[in-house]
């Protein structure tokens, strides 16, 4: 795989679908001279759902496609017809992903398989003019237009999830490692950066069997991004174990033993909760020449941790790092992330907002722009309801005490009003 073909994050722009109009219909048949009406109500938009699915892998398909919309629903019918709700729009992303708006926020993170997140409302159907019958007007004539779909942009961030993280100097053996105990071919090379995307691998062993990721190699500096930088180091973030893999040759001019200081420091600057994951230091390459000689000395250095020799091409010392890795994953908790279940722009605000710019009278709120968004401004009889709604809420009241006169101008829902003293009083 290119690293072309591997994006773990997107922008896109989504759009639920908009509500059908309702119908002005009245019942016309033969002896029945007064039918009444009988416009049926428009259907329900789609709504937008973001899904986590294991048979993704990364978010490319969303780069090839940042846009989508959700169907509208159909307008409603004469004889008391209802349109057809339209069908819900599905998104599949990884499990892992983080979903964030624009300036950041986290609105959901979706770490398990079928877990599914609301991210756009579709708008509901425009009720039909029978829905608008009373003792004291028998026959309106007007209808609801179908409510706007929510629409947003979002950020979509792939963390990967998996047991075990490989980490190390580019070159190190990861790679190889990763081939040699799972069914994973990731691209291998005796040169550094041969790894420019995460690979990851199913490990089955004695019965068991856990998850391993193949990090693109560290270097000294990445956590201010220099290498591969800050691209994947948030992948290794969800691991319960990181497995640190030591070349006994070193990297260029950087020791072996020194070199695990220097990956503890960018992980140190890169977030805290990296230094504090449980690490398992293991020499690679235990076939080539000095290499016991780096394992006894980085054993003897860090004493407290648990260091192993091994051998990716004959497989010598990986059956005892692997009853290691399984024993200390089957006793590891990782605390799932904390979600953030509700998003602000799915719930309903309350009242209404009025603000003067340039002598333009702005009014924000989501129940007041909903009516107007609703009402049919070409039909008079829609018109004078909406206007008797806006005073029953106190909006006529409040745009008076905000000093608004003849001939100013109104804007609620990108519709904008020319203010009359003898309409409004």
């Amino acid at each position: 795989m290119d690293i072309k073909d591997f994006i773990d994050e997107v922008k896109i722009y989504i759009k639920a679908g908009n509500g059908g109009n309702g119908c002005i219909s009245f019942r016309r048949e033969k002896y029945v001279p007064f039918g009444g009406p009988d416009g049926g109500n428009g259907g329900k938009g789609g709504d937008v759902y973001i899904e986590a699915n294991q048979s993704f892998n990364n978010l490319i398909h969303l780069a090839l496609k940042p846009h989508i919309r959700a169907r509208n629903g159909e307008h409603g019918k004469g004889s008391n017809k209802y349109g057809k709700k339209a069908p819900d729009t599905v998104i599949y992303v990884p499990v892992g992903t983080v979903l964030k708006d624009i300036n950041g926020n986290v609105l959901y993170d979706l770490i398990k398989p079928g877990e599914k997140f609301l991210i756009a409302k579709g708008g509901s159907g425009g009720r039909g003019n029978t829905m608008f019958k009373t003792s004291t007007n028998r026959a309106p004539d007007f209808a609801e237009k179908g409510e706007i779909g929510e629409e947003r942009t979002i950020i979509l961030t792939l963390k990967l999830i998996a047991d075990v993280g490989l980490i190390g100097f580019p070159n190190a053996g990861k790679s190889t490692f990763l081939s040699r105990i799972t069914k994973a071919t990731p691209k291998i090379a005796d040169y550094p950066f041969t790894t420019l995307n995460p690979n990851i691998g199913v490990c089955f062993h004695k019965d068991k069997s856990f998850i391993v990721a193949d990090i693109p190699g560290l270097i000294e500096g990445a956590s201010h991004g220099k290498g591969l930088g800050h691209d994947f180091l948030k992948h290794i973030s969800r691991t319960k174990i990181l497995v640190h893999l030591i070349d006994p040759n070193g990297f260029y001019d950087i020791e072996p033993v020194k070199s695990i200081k220097i990956i503890e420091n960018e992980l140190k600057r890169y977030s805290k909760e990296l230094v504090l994951k449980e690490k398992i230091l293991a020499v690679s390459k235990a076939d080539i020449s000095g290499s016991n000689e780096i394992y006894k000395k980085i054993k003897s250095k860090y004493k407290k941790s648990k260091v192993f020799l091994f051998s990716s091409v004959s497989g010598w010392g990986i059956d005892k790092l692997l009853d290691y890795i399984v024993y200390r994953i089957e006793n590891i908790k990782v605390d799932e992330v904390k979600i953030k279940k509700d998003s602000n722009f799915i719930k309903v605000e309350k009242g209404f907002e009025i603000v003067k710019k340039n002598d333009i009278y702005y009014v924000y709120g989501k129940s007041v722009e909903k009516f107007v968004s609703t009402t049919d401004l070409n039909n008079e009889s829609a018109t004078k309801r909406l206007f008797n709604i806006l005073k029953k809420i106190g909006l006529v009241k409040e745009l008076l005490k905000k000093g608004i006169k003849e001939g100013d101008t109104v804007v609620i829902a990108k519709s904008e009003f020319v203010w009359s003293d003898n309409k409004n009083r």
